[in-house]
């Protein structure tokens, strides 16, 4: 039993992104308009969840960066795993941004369709989501992203960092760097 714990903390384990957070999150618009419609998003965190030893998710997220770990501590021994990982619920609304890929290794560089999300075992999608209050599935509002994530190094269960660049159909983008390393024990 205490294996499988161990296995599922594993499985669960989040990080905390070494990149701050700057002005409008890195958002940018061309044509000056609002940034999705006037919504109001300011990451506070970021993580890394591992559902699989090929898979990774990296979500940033408005909740605060200090409750990610004890969030992800508390689903760890849930059996079965909580559905609608990677996002966390939350006890305020909160806006996600979820990038994931299957198949992943260090120095890949991986292409995101915001119309395809490619087949199983090859899945591949980024996509920004207001949730409600203690909600982790069932967005009230979603876009997908279409762009690209550079892996430049990846220890699963530990580290992840590179580069992503997205391009939302609205006109925002965010180009930045990122590393992720795995929240402490």
């Amino acid at each position: 039993m205490i294996a499988r714990t161990k296995w599922l903390f594993g499985l669960v384990a989040g990080a905390v992104l070494t990149v701050g957070c700057g002005k409008d999150d890195g958002f940018t618009r061309e044509d000056g308009q609002a940034l999705f419609e006037g919504r109001e998003i300011k990451f506070q965190s970021t993580y890394v969840y591992f559902p699989s030893d090929f898979s990774l998710s990296i979500v940033r997220d408005t909740m605060p960066q200090d409750e990610v770990c004890a969030i992800l501590k508390r689903y760890s021994s849930s059996t079965p795993k909580l559905p609608g990982l990677p996002v966390l619920p939350y006890k305020e609304e909160h806006y996600a941004l979820v990038v994931t890929v299957d198949s992943v290794q260090p120095g890949d560089d991986v292409s995101f369709d915001p119309t395809d999300t490619g087949t199983a075992g090859d899945m591949r999608y980024a996509a920004l989501a207001h949730y409600g209050v203690g909600k982790n599935r069932d967005a009230d509002w979603a876009m997908r992203s279409g762009g690209s994530v550079r892996i430049s190094e990846l220890t699963h269960y530990q580290r992840v960092a590179g580069k992503l660049a997205l391009r939302f159909p609205s006109g925002e983008k965010l180009d930045e760097d990122f590393t992720v390393d795995a929240c402490p024990k």
